[in-house]
């Protein structure tokens, strides 16, 4: 696939048939892509569905769902409801259409779950990897008015370190199964104008952009197609 580095990339093309994991440490823009690409307010409750069938789903929803009912609890009690509800919520959005979903990706078990989720229903899961230094991160968090704990963020920082090393081997080392992977820092993620998804055949012109060698550089209107078996 044509590689990103030192190129500008308008968007992303996946299968229909797809899980498209927006992965990123607590800070680094995950919700603010979302919210930027698929119209989210940030206030919703519920998973969102996209005109064109694409189920759309942050984190933030199940907490603004369960704060009415736990708003006398400390958040920090019930934290653990919210991604369990999160991981709920997925698992229902997977009915046949384009899933997009915020997942920080620095638990294993939650990546094998997900995996596991997708080989069942025959999904493919693509991730995007949005790649925050720990002060971009701890700039998110104080733009968004919310932050994780000192400890917190020193082991999403550290496990993201260890899983961002270990992807370099192919999209399989953060999840079984993955069939791409898109790395991008916080000011590339501000340039990726939008995430589609389509039959993503693979044409001839396609495939040569997949074995060759890329580019140094795309053209400012390039699309990024990700071809199913093809890692990134």
């Amino acid at each position: 696939m044509p590689t990103t580095k030192d190129a500008m990339v308008r968007g992303a093309v996946y299968p229909r048939r797809s899980l498209v994991l927006v992965a990123g440490v607590p800070g680094a823009g995950k919700s603010t892509l979302l919210r930027r690409l698929f119209g989210l307010r940030g206030d919703e409750a519920r998973t969102v569905l996209t005109a064109d069938g694409t189920r759309v789903i942050d984190s933030l929803q199940s907490r603004n769902r369960l704060g009415p009912l736990l708003a006398l609890v400390p958040y920090p009690l019930w934290r653990w409801v919210v991604h369990v509800l999160h991981l709920a919520r997925v698992a229902a959005a997977l009915r046949g259409g384009p899933v997009v979903v915020h997942e920080c990706g620095t638990r294993r078990p939650v990546r094998l779950l997900l995996a596991l989720l997708c080989r069942l229903l025959r999904y493919e899961v693509h991730v995007l990897m949005i790649d925050a230094t720990p002060h971009e991160a701890l700039s998110g968090q104080n733009a968004r008015g919310r932050r994780v704990t000192e400890r917190s963020h020193r082991v999403h920082s550290r496990r993201w370190r260890r899983l961002r090393a270990a992807t370099r081997k192919g999209p399989a080392a953060f999840a079984p199964g993955a069939r791409s992977l898109l790395p991008l820092d916080r000011r590339r993620a501000r340039e990726l104008a939008w995430i589609r998804f389509g039959p993503c055949e693979e044409a001839p012109e396609a495939r040569s952009a997949a074995t060759e060698s890329p580019p140094s550089r795309l053209e400012p209107d390039r699309d990024l197609r990700v071809i199913p078996g093809q890692a990134m």
